[in-house]
């Protein structure tokens, strides 16, 4: 089992995002190859809006990923990983902070619906992998898996 991190964005768009992206994250979550895990930042982060807005179904979607994935808690040691990397690639304080995790929790990648030109893919802390299309999204996989 490899272990992955999912930025937020791909989570929302497993929700509700454009076809290709929702494509591409459920290719990626009915992977039964990949062990998921995420930090208390990114739950927030999703979690947030729907709870405010009383979005029942988004929020039952989200938490039911929550239930099935792994956290990982230790918020200093990701500020201070995320901080650095911030700092060194021009990164955003959230990428960061989720590149900080995703490393820290020993995922070999970090998925994501930026693009390519973003400075989240300067980080050398783990892999970051764009989610288009379910068969894109599936042939980044099968390359994770062979590695």
């Amino acid at each position: 089992m490899l272990r992955v991190f999912l930025d937020s964005g791909v989570l929302i768009g497993a929700f509700k995002g454009e076809p290709e992206i929702r494509e591409g994250a459920f290719a990626i979550l009915s992977n039964p190859n990949l062990e998921f895990w995420y930090s208390p930042l990114l739950k927030l982060e999703v979690t947030l809006q729907p709870t405010h807005h009383k979005q029942t179904v988004e929020l039952a979607f989200y938490e039911e990923y929550f239930r099935n994935a792994n956290c990982y808690g230790d918020l200093n040691r990701v500020f201070e990983i995320g901080n650095k990397e911030s700092l060194r690639h021009g990164i955003s304080v959230v990428d960061a902070l989720h590149v900080a995790a995703a490393n820290l929790s020993r995922c070999v990648a970090l998925f994501t619906t930026e693009k390519p030109t973003k400075p989240i893919f300067r980080t050398k802390l783990v892999t970051v992998v764009g989610v288009s299309g379910a068969k894109a999204t599936h042939q980044r996989v099968y390359k994770l898996l062979e590695a």
